[in-house]
């Protein structure tokens, strides 16, 4: 099992969104990805595939190689899950929880981060033991000292989530998407981005028909918090296993 990780957020950075695509078959996924692109032409002069991001399809071929990106995992055996966390004052998400009234925003906003990927982790890797957990470039945390954390909380046998005999992930790492090996996480991206689409609508036509074309390719009937709040786990489960959305909500 290799799970990719990554983050999205807005310009104005109302929302983050925190997601992982996890891939029991990684090279039967990653295969059909590459010859994908290699049909479409979609390589560079040695012939190294290139890369494709969701803030890339601006245009119709762009638009074309993300579909394919998508058809590949609903073709395969992978699915996907992400945490929305609404980080608007009137949502009611509040930093102070995060840390003491003296220090500053920004170790609080990292261990937010830190949280909420431990929650998401932990909630979609109980039955995982020896994965490998590949995060894309950390932006919003400092990168050895997150992959430090994630590495206690799933990579120690006999602590953390791991069990007595092994561990939920025995390599955990930071990768560049960019290189070929590690195509598979543009799919990531692409997957997660269509949410922020429906959230912040664009004014580009195609990022719009890549949304649609996701939710009809995955049969999602929406990507916002009014469809997926109201479903229990179990009804994500039975309807929607390929992708899921959680959109967490602050308590008392």
């Amino acid at each position: 099992m290799i799970v990719y990780f990554d983050e999205s957020y807005d310009g104005g950075h109302n929302f983050l969104i925190l997601a992982a695509i996890f891939n029991p078959r990684p090279r039967a996924i990653h295969r059909a990805f590459l010859d994908a692109k290699r049909q479409l032409g979609f390589v560079d002069a040695n012939g190294t595939t290139k890369e494709i991001k969701y803030s890339y399809c601006s245009n119709y071929y762009m638009m074309n190689v993300a579909r394919r990106a998508v058809d590949c995992f609903a073709e395969s055996d992978s699915w996907f899950r992400a945490i929305v966390i609404d980080q608007r004052h009137e949502s009611g998400f509040d930093l102070g929880h995060f840390g003491r009234p003296y220090e500053p925003k920004a170790l609080k906003e990292a261990r937010a981060y830190k949280k909420f990927t431990e929650m998401l982790l932990r909630d979609n890797c109980a039955d995982i033991t020896n994965g490998t957990l590949l995060t894309d470039r950390m932006t919003r945390a400092t990168g050895d000292a997150f992959l430090e954390l994630i590495a206690d909380l799933f990579g120690n046998i006999g602590s953390g989530y791991s069990t007595d005999s092994q561990p939920v992930f025995s390599s955990v790492s930071e990768v560049d998407t960019a290189l070929e090996q590690y195509h598979v996480g543009q799919i990531g991206d692409i997957l997660q981005g269509v949410v922020l689409n429906e959230l912040i609508p664009t004014k580009n036509r195609h990022k719009r028909r890549l949304r649609e074309y996701v939710k009809n390719r995955l049969g999602l009937t929406s990507l916002l918090p009014e469809y997926w709040d109201r479903l229990a786990k179990w009804e994500k489960d039975r309807d929607h296993h390929k992708y899921q959305l959680w959109y967490w909500k602050p308590t008392r």
